[in-house]
């Protein structure tokens, strides 16, 4: 154990009753004890990201007198759960965020596996877990829209369905956001030239890291991940500014 251990505490009461309560709370482990013990599983995990996730109150770990961040072992399955709802599942903090809530004020019973959670509100959209595939109908069920118009854009191309007809998790998002273009009067031809232009930029970026996933090793396959997640995000942001820009232009 740490030297660490044998400095004056502080804690608080929220931070000895959160998730998981079956393991120690004891804050003996520094933050660079933190990253050892999870290198194996996140090669890239830095003090920094920890920082963040404290920030965000994801993870409340003890302070010493000279304020020292101290980690308990319950803290650090805690950091793993986190880096593992977003490297296997891909979700936002937000989420995970509402997911640890749900442990914490204990809402949710023992041996519940996370992939099962209801984190939505029954009043808010809900969302297959990444990696599922769907049927038409099941695509129909989650957003309201009709089966015969779910086929239609499978027909047109808005959607892009497997070997079975089956749809991917992110299809009942694309329905929803191509229904209400439809509603606004646009057809099917048009709609799809969004998704024609969403499908350039994802070849452009896997092309970019094309040599980087070649290598596959575990830390390759992180990074890879990683600078998907981030140039999809500022693609997106760039393509919203550029979109902004050409309406200004153009509605003068």
């Amino acid at each position: 154990m740490s030297e660490a251990a044998n400095l004056p505490i502080t804690r608080s009461s929220e931070s000895l009753q959160s998730w998981p309560t079956d393991l120690s709370h004891e804050p003996t482990l520094k933050i660079g004890d933190v990253i050892v013990e999870l290198r194996h599983e996140f090669p890239l995990l830095a003090a920094s990201k920890i920082r963040h996730y404290e920030n965000l109150q994801l993870i409340r770990p003890h302070r010493t007198a000279s304020n020292q961040r101290l980690f308990s072992v319950s803290d650090v399955e805690r950091l793993r759960f986190i880096l593992e709802e977003q490297r296997d599942h891909f979700l936002p903090l937000s989420q995970i965020k509402e997911m640890l809530r749900q442990f914490d004020s204990g809402e949710v019973a023992d041996g519940v596996h996370p992939a099962r959670m209801r984190v939505l509100p029954d009043n808010e959209v809900r969302r297959p877990q990444p990696g599922t595939r769907l049927t038409l109908v099941e695509v129909s069920d989650l957003t309201g829209v009709a089966v015969s118009d779910v086929e239609a854009m499978v027909k047109a191309g808005v959607l892009t369905a497997d070997p079975r007809g089956r749809l991917t998790s992110q299809a009942p998002e694309i329905v929803r956001y191509a229904a209400m273009l439809l509603r606004q009067g646009y057809d099917l031809r048009q709609v799809r030239t969004v998704r024609t232009s969403a499908h350039a930029h994802a070849v452009m970026i896997t092309s970019a890291l094309a040599s980087e996933r070649a290598k596959k090793t575990p830390v390759a396959g992180e990074r890879v991940i990683n600078n998907a997640v981030e140039d999809a995000a500022v693609i997106s942001h760039m393509y919203k500014a550029l979109l902004a820009e050409n309406l200004e232009v153009e509605l003068r």
